[in-house]
């Protein structure tokens, strides 16, 4: 294969590379290989310390080159300095389909961990052994249906036979006595009275 079948496939992506760059800077480091000659031929935003010219490592891949999907399901690697990557690769292919070259993405996870580590910490509580709202919380269902039922006692209704008007009247009672207050009870009475949960927020703000 002649060098120039690599170079005529890959400037039809040079730009696409570099766009992609730059609008995922600095997270991103994009590795071209020149499949035929085993070697880095151009390197962008380059996080990993190669230089242009050094050897592909292609045996990372574990299939060999004739092989080579259309691209690479993502995988993770460790950079030189010990943070996670997470990588992909698309095959370049000449005219008769067969591979010529790769194009690299390798994403700095480092970021997102240690954002993720600061938003853990962040969100996390204490465990306050009976604190009241926790307590209520965890029970959040039976109150819940205790206010209901003392609802439908009070309407001489039946839970089934539920108006649009009368699920308004009980979101709004629920919310007055402070039902909204704790865990889970949106999701809960949204199931529960079929309702929407814009429906139920939009109910709420009536009040």
């Amino acid at each position: 294969m002649e060098k120039t079948a690599f170079v005529d496939v890959w400037k039809r992506y040079e730009s696409m590379v570099q766009a992609i760059v730059e609008l995922f800077h600095p997270f991103v480091e994009v590795a071209v290989h020149d499949l035929v000659q085993g070697k880095i031929v151009a390197i962008y935003h380059n996080i990993s310390r190669r230089d242009v010219g050094d050897s592909s490592p292609l045996k990372e891949l574990g299939v060999s080159i004739e092989k080579f999907p259309s691209y690479f399901a993502p995988y993770y690697k460790q950079n030189w300095d010990g943070r996670p990557l997470k990588c992909t690769s698309i095959t370049l292919r000449n005219d008769g389909g067969e591979p010529v070259g790769l194009i690299c993405f390798n994403v700095d996870m480092s970021f997102f961990q240690d954002g993720y580590r600061l938003l853990e910490t962040f969100l996390k509580v204490k465990n306050r052994a009976g604190h009241p709202v926790d307590l209520f919380g965890s029970q959040c269902e039976t109150h819940v249906m205790q206010m209901i039922e003392q609802y439908l006692d009070e309407k001489q209704l039946s839970f089934n036979h539920l108006n649009r008007n009368h699920k308004k009247e009980l979101v709004q009672r629920l919310f007055r006595k402070g039902a909204f207050n704790f865990k889970n009870a949106v999701p809960f009475i949204s199931n529960k009275m079929k309702l929407s949960r814009a429906s139920i927020y939009n109910y709420m703000k009536e009040v």
